[in-house]
């Protein structure tokens, strides 16, 4: 296929144009550049349920945020039973004194 261009000012004899497996790409993919203050921070919260989620023991969240295990119990909703007070030696009910048949 031959082009030629009316009106042109050179004098080169019409050049076919390229096949398009022979042409060379002259459309640039622009990609967009991401901004170095670009980012999401999460809160506590939502690092703590994160982390979880990820399969993460309570004490490695608690180790990795530098907070106390019991914050994290608090976030995630874990109840620790409170441990129920030592029996003491001597029992609280003292028995009546019975008098002894003589």
């Amino acid at each position: 296929m031959a082009v030629s261009i009316s009106g042109s000012l050179s004098s080169q004899s019409p050049v076919a144009a390229p096949s398009p497996s022979e042409s060379t790409p002259t459309e640039v993919v622009q990609r967009p550049v991401s901004a170095p203050g670009d980012t999401v921070k999460l809160s506590q919260a939502a690092q703590i349920h994160l982390m979880k989620q990820q399969g993460q023991a309570l004490f490695q969240i608690a180790s990795n945020l530098g907070i106390p295990v019991a914050t994290v119990d608090g976030y995630l909703g874990v109840t620790v039973p409170k441990a129920a007070p030592a029996a003491s030696a001597t029992p609280s009910v003292k028995a009546a004194a019975v008098p002894a048949k003589g």
